[in-house]
């Protein structure tokens, strides 16, 4: 089974640099939901902010219902990129769907990706300035948002139904 794992802040809200965000303005992503909508897999917050924070702005984007669960600093014992925590992501899911798993880590800090893929998840790294050509090897993909992400993995996997 998939599942898709995303960090909150300046992967699935993008935070403009130096323009500090009003968090009561976040409104629905309406290409954003579609795309969710479509997903066939478990898709999971994993965030450094706290859980009301994740479940507030995914509320406000009216997503929560793509959402199985939410990961964040006061529901783990560790934060990202402590190992520890990724692990801890990694056997909640594996009590849940015990066998075969495959998680694709959604990010916008590159040691998070190291740490992700070092667990040997599929990584996607999501930077407005992401480097075209990207020569990381712990990044499997980069794109410049997390529409194009999910799109591009919408059109490689439709005759698969694993989107």
């Amino acid at each position: 089974m998939i599942h898709y794992v995303f960090d909150l802040d300046d992967t699935l809200i993008i935070h403009q640099k130096g323009v500090p965000i009003n968090y009561d303005m976040i409104i629905e992503d309406k290409i954003l939901k579609n795309l969710l909508e479509n997903c066939r897999s478990e898709c999971y917050i994993y965030t450094n902010g706290t859980f009301n924070h994740a479940f507030d702005i995914i509320k406000s984007m009216d997503i929560k219902k793509y959402f199985f669960k939410i990961y964040s600093r006061d529901t783990l014992p560790y934060m990202k990129p402590d190992m520890r925590s990724f692990n801890s992501v990694q056997n909640d899911i594996q009590k849940i769907y015990p066998g075969e798993n495959q998680i694709y880590f959604f990010d916008d800090l590159l040691e998070n990706c190291k740490g992700a893929k070092s667990l040997g998840w599929t990584t996607f790294w999501i930077n407005p300035n992401f480097l075209s050509g990207h020569q990381y090897e712990f990044v499997d993909y980069a794109f410049k948002n997390i529409k194009d992400a999910l799109i591009y993995l919408e059109k490689q996997n439709i005759n698969n139904n694993i989107f």
